[in-house]
């Protein structure tokens, strides 16, 4: 027991062996095996070799993993097949994508339906050309007769004989309403009025000149491109309509001009009714509005008759224009079968289309800025920036009228007088249709063209100036423009042609809208130029007066 007790002894007065040392306090107790006793201090070393050496190897597997982890990230963001990371990202990314498609494929059908509830005449105009296309393809192929291609344009036949319908009440009460809108202007009025009426009058008249030169320049119906549904037909009916209007029969300028004089002041007004005499009729509802204007209180019942009348017109154009997208689908289909060449009168179309776009930018971009610029020395694109909103409104609508309340607070915000704005601009969407009389003009000229129809001097100037007053009938509704084209064709002998406003109304939604948006800005740019007028002249009158008040005292 002795050497035990000496050797227990040993060990507690000796120091401590370096194992203890080397141990971190720091490190987890239970990272280490328990101790056990001993009885050489010469076994403690080989203990923590083992240990340390355990550690060692854990660190090294710990590393290898972390090496491996690294590989696999490199191989899956290098495409390797082989890791199954690239295989799990890849299969997300299908499946995110894939719910991206159908999430933007259900945004877009959202949105097109919702497009269609604001918009419901447009979409279904647009549906009646797609189907009036797709029908018209399918009929051709199986070569039909002429009375076939007759029946499936029946239905557009009786459409353009509502139009037609619509002609005569729809200019005579859009004339007599705008001139009785000019009753009791004195003083500063009156001079803002006849400043309105010739801004209005002059830059219409411009439009439409812009219009024939263009459509004259460009030629867009050459070749005459309408025809029948064969290459016999096609020739015999070249050759009836070019025969439309003997040039032998084609009378002398001057000849031409008092004609068109007679015509304007017809001798029966019964008779120019039925002979749709458009020039008289719209002579003489000018006249009746002017003197109704001048009879004072006890015409107020017969203006207010006269605005009822003119709405119910407006009211009955709608209706048929909500009826328009059947007989515009039985007229492409019957015109596709008509069409000798079909690449060749859609090639005339686009020619058509761009003449007209080409005409309504040159007018809107250059004429109109250069017209303010040169009278109010005043910027185009800050009067554009200004009414920026007015206009986007009415190329989204089609409607001048639509467009008129926006129109009417941004010319108060850019500082026009209140009266003016109140003057200038409800007449403005009544009498001035700049877009329109261009588009009417260059679209008479190119169904003539292609019908291989050559109109003389006379001709030119009836459609020009029939085009400039059926402008100031057109009603500020989507589409009106078409009622008052077929005055212009009436006016010239060329309504035996309506048919093939079907071709032009495939795109006229898209027109409609831009020549709607060139009229607006013409409405604006009129507003900014009368009132600039308008306080000149008033700032001119107030030191005149100031003046005559110096001298006499």
């Amino acid at each position: 027991m002795a050497p035990q007790q000496d050797t227990l002894q040993g060990l507690d007065s000796s120091p401590r062996t370096p194992v203890f040392s080397e141990l971190s306090l720091a490190d987890s107790p239970g990272a280490y095996p328990p101790l056990q006793p001993y009885s050489q201090s010469s076994t403690a070393r080989p203990a923590a070799e083992q240990h340390s050496s355990a550690q060692q190897s854990t660190d090294e597997e710990a590393s290898k993993r972390l090496l491996d982890v690294e590989s696999s990230g490199k191989q899956a963001a290098s495409g390797n097949p082989s890791s199954s990371w690239q295989g799990d990202s890849a299969d997300q990314e299908i499946a995110s994508s894939s719910q991206r498609e159908n999430a933007a494929a259900a945004s877009c059908l959202c949105n097109l339906r919702g497009w269609a509830k604001d918009e419901p005449l447009l979409a279904a105009t647009i549906a009646g050309v797609i189907a009036g296309i797709v029908l018209g393809m399918l009929v051709r192929l199986a070569e039909p007769s002429l009375a076939t291609i007759d029946l499936i344009g029946f239905p557009g036949e009786l459409m353009l004989r509502l139009l037609k319908l619509l002609v005569l009440p729809l200019v005579s009460g859009s004339m007599v309403a705008g001139v009785c809108a000019l009753r009791g202007s004195s003083g500063n009025m009156a001079h803002v009025a006849r400043t309105t009426l010739l801004y209005y009058t002059a830059t219409t008249v411009t439009a439409v000149i812009l219009g024939i030169v263009l459509v004259n320049l460009f030629c867009p119906g050459r070749g005459s491109p309408f025809g029948g549904s064969n290459v016999e037909d096609c020739h015999a009916g070249a050759a009836k309509e070019t025969s439309a209007i003997p040039q032998g029969q084609q009378p002398f300028p001057l000849q031409a001009l008092l004609e068109v004089a007679r015509n304007m002041f017809p001798d029966n007004i019964a008779r120019a009714a039925v002979d749709m005499n458009i020039l008289g009729i719209i002579t003489v509802s000018l006249l009746f509005g002017w003197c109704l204007s001048m009879l004072g209180p006890e015409a107020d019942s017969w203006i207010r008759g006269v605005d009822v009348f003119n709405k119910v017109i407006s009211k009955m154009v709608t209706a048929v224009l909500w009826v328009s997208p059947v007989g515009i689908a039985s007229l492409i289909a019957a015109s596709i079968c008509r069409a000798c060449n079909l690449g060749h009168t859609l090639a005339a179309l686009g020619l058509w289309v761009t003449t007209v776009l080409v005409g309504l930018a040159i007018f809107g971009g250059l004429v109109l800025p250069g017209v303010l610029f040169a009278v109010t020395r005043q910027s185009p694109l800050r009067a554009l920036k200004g009414f920026s909103q007015a206009i986007v409104m009415a190329f989204g609508t089609g409607s001048s009228s639509a467009a008129l309340p926006v129109a009417m607070d941004c010319a108060l915000k850019m500082g026009c007088d209140d009266a003016v704005v109140k003057f200038v601009l409800p007449l403005g969407t009544t009498v001035n249709m700049n877009g329109t009389a261009l588009y009417e003009a260059t679209t008479v000229i190119f169904i003539a063209q292609a019908h291989g129809v050559s109109l003389g001097l006379a001709q030119t100037v009836v459609v020009a100036c029939t085009a400039t007053l059926a402008a100031v009938g057109a009603a500020a509704i989507p589409s009106a423009g078409l009622v008052t084209m077929l005055m212009v064709m009436q006016a010239v002998s060329l309504d035996q042609f309506a048919s093939d406003l079907a071709v032009i109304l495939a795109v006229d939604w898209l027109l409609d809208r831009c020549r709607t948006a060139v009229n607006l800005t013409g409405d604006v740019f009129g507003c900014l130029l009368v009132d600039h007028v308008s306080k000149h002249r008033s700032g001119e009158a107030t030191s005149d007066a100031q003046y005559t008040q110096l001298e006499l005292t």
